[in-house]
């Protein structure tokens, strides 16, 4: 195959557009972006024909995929390839600023929009042209057509799928009575019409894609995860460890959420990140940085919530107002006590003085708005306009929409059946936002951070993964019925749904059963059992050792959780069956005697950790079988924290470890 030509036309002007126009260094373009293009270019068809590739592009939350979108298109234009199709979602604002940003980065491509799409056109064949389209059946239709017109099929064709998880996946695949979906069956067509292509989605929430079945013409060959240009800040800041509590998470109490709309009236700890917001704004303001600042209030999906919140927001501006400018005087004791937390919740960074921001909120709050978005918003949705905008609502947001600046989020929104997609999208203030990251807050209920935190580590395992094998995940089926990972309507139910076991990683039940009703004789019969095991020893055992030990329950069977005790035991029994890893496991007593108990990192609902973070190294287990690791807790009450406590019962508590390997073991919803 010959060598990939890197000093073409197109990535030579595409270089200087993005450091003029989009302030992407030089250093950043070649050593990040570049390399990663090139990665994919590589595992493409490279024009060989009759060859058709499936591939995915792995993106970060707010990291600037596109510039990655134009940079792999650039480098094909520059390597022999004429012929582009990019599908977009088909929100009109995202389109658009998607067909502008191909204009004015690939000057040197014939770019077609949906408009010219209606009727038949001509193009000049020495250049690459690209047809970029929303993901709009009709529209589809018609691309297929002017493919047609153009003998596109001869030639390689590459297709990028921005946001590939949504609208492209059959959303009909569980019901074998109807076709497949419209979009779906319309992308198949095109995909099929072309002797050789290479189909690249691209996506930061990939869980429905790298989890499809074998067979699926959606599940890709490769995958290849993008690197964080300069100054990206992502989950890590946020949620990556929630037994040390970032620095920008507040906990608000779940009751303050309740009363915002049941009351209407805005809790303490609202008023508290509004003011933060304000000072927040005014400290940049102050460093030099003077752009127009947001907040998202995002605590309810009903839009009556959301009119009785704004109604509160708009009270609780216009009570400020006139308070602010009379900022010299005295201030009335609870805005000031307010104000005073606000400051204080800023200074773990260095910040002007209090009467420097102050005054500088005084000179700027009248400059507000107060907006809703959600579905009935009948005006599209703008960039701000206003030194300080805030926004309240926020399902109307499809992905792909960014608030722009958004420096405090208020955050009480929990789908009763979380999917992890969804919660990602919902991560608004990730972004290249180094300059900005000492002001930027999330307020949000303790089990809500925890979920965060939960999807966060979940996301990184896949994209280790991902990274380490450049290719999807294999799933391999469970049968029980319990939260979903992703949407259920796009993966075969003889597939996967919510639960994952991802090879490699350790899973127990975080809420353990516990009272001694519940336990019966069950910590007496395990007492015996293990009674032949010494501590801290590592034993090789069977597998059906492992599920002797796990025939117990561990698990609460009304908390939704990671552990199912009847899923791992499943998947530890599959494990048996394959031939890589046989009837092998290894087994540790880690204690007989341990003080345990609930988090308060979670809220005091349920254990966040069992074993210390050394317990790989120190127990040396083989990483290619199951491990088991075994920990009896004293179960005490704690008079002086009862939240904390048990009930005066010893118990077990199992911690997994699978085996590493590029697997999943996904749960079907049938």
């Amino acid at each position: 195959m010959t060598s990939i030509n890197y000093q073409g036309d197109n990535i030579t002007n595409l270089r200087e557009y993005l450091q003029d126009e989009e302030n992407i260094s030089y250093q950043d373009f070649d050593d990040k972006i570049l390399t990663v293009c090139s990665d994919i270019f590589q595992r493409c068809s490279r024009e060989e024909v009759g060859k058709k590739v499936k591939g995915l592009i792995y993106g970060h939350i707010q990291s600037g995929k596109t510039a990655v979108i134009l940079t792999t298109m650039a480098l094909a234009a520059d390597n022999g390839y004429k012929n582009f199709v990019v599908m977009t979602t088909n929100l009109n604002d995202i389109y658009d600023q998607t067909l502008d940003r191909i204009k004015s980065a690939l000057d040197n491509f014939q770019v077609f929009g949906k408009k010219q799409l209606k009727e038949p056109f001509t193009i000049r064949q020495e250049l690459p042209s690209v047809l970029v389209v929303p993901k709009h059946r009709p529209t589809l239709v018609r691309v297929l057509d002017r493919v047609h017109q153009l003998s596109w099929e001869h030639g390689s064709v590459m297709i990028i799928d921005d946001e590939a998880d949504q609208a492209s996946l059959d959303t009909n695949i569980n019901d074998l009575d109807k076709p497949k979906s419209a979009i779906n069956q319309a992308i198949v067509n095109l995909r099929d019409f072309f002797n050789s292509h290479d189909y690249l989605q691209t996506t930061a929430t990939p869980q429905s894609l790298l989890l499809q079945e074998k067979k699926s013409a959606f599940k890709p060959d490769f995958v290849v995860t993008t690197i964080e240009g300069t100054g990206y800040v992502g989950g890590q800041y946020f949620f990556s460890d929630e037994e040390n509590r970032s620095n920008h998470l507040c906990i608000v109490p779940d009751r303050d959420i309740t009363r915002l709309t049941t009351s209407r009236q805005l809790p303490d700890s609202v008023k508290e990140s509004i003011l933060v917001f304000l000072l927040g704004a005014a400290i940049l303001r102050l460093r030099g940085q003077k752009k127009k600042y947001t907040y998202l209030l995002h605590t309810s999906h009903k839009q009556v919530d959301h009119a009785i919140e704004k109604i509160a927001v708009d009270r609780f501006i216009s009570e400020l107002k006139p308070q602010f400018k009379a900022v010299t005087k005295k201030l009335p004791h609870q805005l000031r006590e307010l104000l005073e937390n606000a400051y204080t919740e800023l200074q773990r960074s260095s910040v002007p003085s209090f009467q420097e921001v102050l005054t500088e909120v005084g000179k700027r709050i009248i400059s507000t708005d107060i907006l809703t978005i959600n579905a009935s918003s009948k005006e599209p949705f703008k960039p701000p306009t206003r030194k300080h905008t805030i926004y309240v609502g926020g399902t109307r947001l499809g992905r792909g929409v960014t608030i722009k600046n958004l420096l405090v989020t208020c955050y009480g929104r929990d789908a009763l059946n979380p999917q992890m997609d969804t919660v990602l999208q919902h991560a608004r203030m990730y972004g290249y936002r180094q300059n900005e990251l000492a002001a930027i807050r999330i307020y949000l209920p303790q089990a809500l951070a925890a979920r965060f935190c939960d999807i966060h580590r979940i996301d990184n395992s896949m994209r280790e993964m991902c990274q380490s094998e450049h290719k999807a995940i294999r799933a391999i089926a469970l049968t029980e019925n319990v939260r979903r990972l992703t949407r259920p309507n796009v993966l075969n139910r003889n597939t996967v749904n919510l639960h994952t076991y991802l090879g490699g990683r350790q899973y127990f039940p975080h809420l353990p059963i516990s009272s001694p009703d519940e336990l019966g004789n069950q910590t007496k019969e395990l007492d015996e059992i293990l009674s032949q095991y010494k501590p801290r020893e590592i034993y090789d055992v069977t597998i059906d050792d492992i599920l002797q030990i796990l025939s117990f329950k561990f698990a609460t069977p009304s908390y939704s959780d990671s552990w199912e005790d009847e899923l791992i035991s499943e998947a530890l029994s599959f494990l048996k069956n394959m031939d890589e890893y046989g009837d092998r496991a290894t087994l540790v007593i880690v204690n007989r005697k341990a003080d345990i108990y609930k988090s308060e990192s979670r809220d005091f609902r349920e254990i966040a950790a069992i074993l210390p973070q050394s317990t790989k190294i120190m127990f040396k287990v083989q990483p290619n079988c199951p491990a088991l690791f075994m920990t009896r807790l004293n179960g005490k009450k704690l008079p002086d924290s009862p939240a904390q406590s048990w009930h005066d019962e010893p118990f077990w508590i199992p911690v997994v470890q699978f085996p590493k390997g590029h697997y999943a073991f996904t749960v079907n919803y049938s």
